[in-house]
């Protein structure tokens, strides 16, 4: 090479310029490596912070790459899981912990890796038993997970939560106490008003049941002192005796009323079903209020629907006549003229009887409680009508008895309708007894042997007069044991009249030992009890009939002509026989 042709001058220009580049390389390359020393110094300061930070957060935390291998575990996770975090680090997540396989932690860390976006939920591990709030944030190396241990709040939330439910269990008892104790208050003062009511319903009772019963005792020692005038004549005497017959009829009534509904009230109300005829029964009613009713010029009139198929029924005779017995007495009561009516129609399976009348009608605010006790359509000191206010009660409470209902209406024109219906028996045909009809022999041609057994002088006397007329020869006993022996040494005693009540042996008694050695006479008990079946008990003890105190001369008479034909047949057949 010709070395004689360079440029000396020019080389060495250029290999300053080099020189100079160099330099400032150097240079820059010093100040890079300054400054990387001192980023990463920073970066190291940086990680030391983070990681004494992530240590010492109250949550736990763990970071996972994408192969689901742990980058970090600060202490607390280490703690949480049981492990060092070192032993962890590098380690399948689900290799480490195989028993949160298809657990939802696993499912929503999938979930989470998978839709790249921050998820927090809470659930409970069961093999640590305890709560966590999971917070599961995605990276671009996988995902960073910080646990926070809820388990004491969720015990204080189930706690509250019980607790809540209590409160509500309990303010639910308090809401239903607060019904309860309104529905109480509404009662009571339900009852208050009822319990005023009655109290006012019982002293206008009261005081109307004084009215009523001075009244025709009044009548009673009025006119019999009155019959002690001398030189009284003989139309006075029936005049006096009259009204003595009639205030005595409408005390008996009373009397009559005031055991019904004490016999109601006490439950030993019994019904006695037999064979009744519809026709007979109204016709009967009709006949005994004729007179009464003649005397207020009203007619009485029968629409009687019944077809002679139906006539016959089961029911308690007795019952039923009270019924229409109390239902006229009302209708004529309050009617001053005009009509009654008196029907009954046949419907399905039941009677429908009804008493029509042209009197004054009820009162519409009233309609609906006549037929409670004590009631009155006027109950004031000044009303018009006289009555105890019980007849309505005690129909109602018979025709309850007898599974039937009672109601009333208003006559669009005049007056007022009550009807009452009850249930169609048909009476057995194989429980009918075909009696041949015989005449009733005259007491006057009639000469007996009567014992009377009765410990009370007043009613001996009245029924010794009665009995007269069938002769003179009358045995008289003073209690039971007494009767026994007069009918051990008198065998040819035609009837025996037995009270119930009596000294040393009472009647029912008294019959049951006569019986044994007297099968034939005939004996009639008479009782003034009222509160128990003394006619059924008469007739189970060995009785052949019974008739009520305070005796009726006629029915009495009429009643002994009755047992008299009834032996006598009896006496025929066995002959016969």
């Amino acid at each position: 090479m010709d070395y004689t042709n360079l440029n000396t001058a020019k080389i060495e220009s250029d290999f300053y310029k080099l020189q100079q580049d160099y330099n400032s390389l150097k240079e820059l390359f010093d100040t890079i490596t300054n400054t990387n020393q001192t980023n990463e110094n920073q970066i190291n300061q940086i990680n030391e912070k983070l990681t004494v930070s992530l240590e010492n957060m109250s949550d736990a935390f763990v970071a996972i790459d994408n192969n689901w291998k742990y980058t970090f575990v600060n202490q607390k996770a280490g703690l949480m899981f049981g492990k060092q975090p070192e032993d962890l680090i590098g380690k399948n997540a689900w290799v480490i912990f195989p028993d949160t396989v298809g657990k939802p932690f696993h499912k929503v860390y999938y979930k989470a890796m998978k839709t790249k976006r921050e998820i927090v939920f809470e659930d409970y591990f069961l093999p640590w038993d305890r709560w966590f709030e999971n917070r599961v944030v995605p990276s671009k190396e996988g995902i960073v997970i910080f646990f926070q241990d809820i388990t004491e709040r969720k015990l204080a939330e189930k706690k509250l939560k019980d607790l809540n439910t209590k409160l509500e269990v309990r303010n639910r008892e308090l809401y239903e106490s607060i019904i309860q104790i309104q529905k109480i208050n509404t009662e009571l003062i339900y009852a208050k008003e009822k319990a005023e009511e009655g109290d006012r319903l019982k002293s206008s009772f009261l005081a109307n049941m004084s009215h009523e019963i001075r009244t025709p005792m009044n009548g009673i020692l009025g006119f019999t002192a009155l019959l002690k005038e001398p030189k009284l004549t003989g139309e006075a005497q029936q005049e006096y005796i009259r009204v003595i017959e009639k205030s005595g009829s409408r005390m008996l009534n009373i009397i009559n009323d005031i055991v019904s509904i004490s016999k109601i009230e006490s439950g030993q109300v019994n019904l006695s079903y037999k064979e009744t005829s519809v026709k007979d029964q109204i016709e009967g009613i009709c006949n005994y209020f004729k007179i009464e009713a003649l005397q207020k010029n009203i007619e009485l009139k029968i629409n009687n629907t019944i077809n002679e198929e139906d006539n016959l029924i089961h029911t308690d005779e007795e019952k039923v006549y009270a019924i229409l017995s109390h239902l006229l007495t009302n209708a004529i009561k309050f009617t001053n003229h005009g009509l009654i009516e008196i029907g009954c129609f046949k419907n399905n399976n039941s009677i429908t009887f009804y008493v029509q009348d042209s009197g004054i009608g009820i009162d519409s605010k009233k309609i609906d409680i006549i037929f409670e006790r004590f009631r009155q359509v006027d109950d004031s000191l000044s009303r018009n009508y006289d009555g105890a206010g019980l007849g309505l009660y005690i129909a109602k409470s018979y025709i309850d008895l007898l599974g039937g209902r009672i109601w009333a209406e208003n006559n669009t024109d005049h007056g007022s309708v009550f009807y009452f219906k009850i249930p169609l028996i048909k009476s057995n045909e194989t429980d009918k007894v075909v009696q041949t009809q015989l005449a009733l022999v005259p007491y006057e041609t009639q000469k007996l042997k009567i014992l009377v057994a009765e410990d009370d002088s007043i009613s001996l006397k009245f029924i010794s007069k009665i009995l007269k007329i069938f002769g003179e020869n009358l045995l008289i006993a003073r209690n039971g044991f007494e009767a026994v022996n007069l009918c051990k040494k008198n065998p040819d005693i035609d009837i025996i009249l037995m009270d119930i009540q009596m000294p040393v042996m009472n009647g029912y008694e008294a019959i049951k030992k006569i019986r044994e050695f007297n099968e034939d006479v005939i004996i009639i008990t008479q009782s003034a009890f009222v509160f128990t079946d003394e006619a059924e008990k008469a007739i189970e003890v060995g009785g052949n009939g019974y008739i009520s105190k305070p005796i009726d001369k006629d029915q009495l008479i009429e009643h002994i002509n009755k047992q008299l034909v009834s032996s006598r047949s009896k006496a025929r057949t066995k002959t016969i026989l």
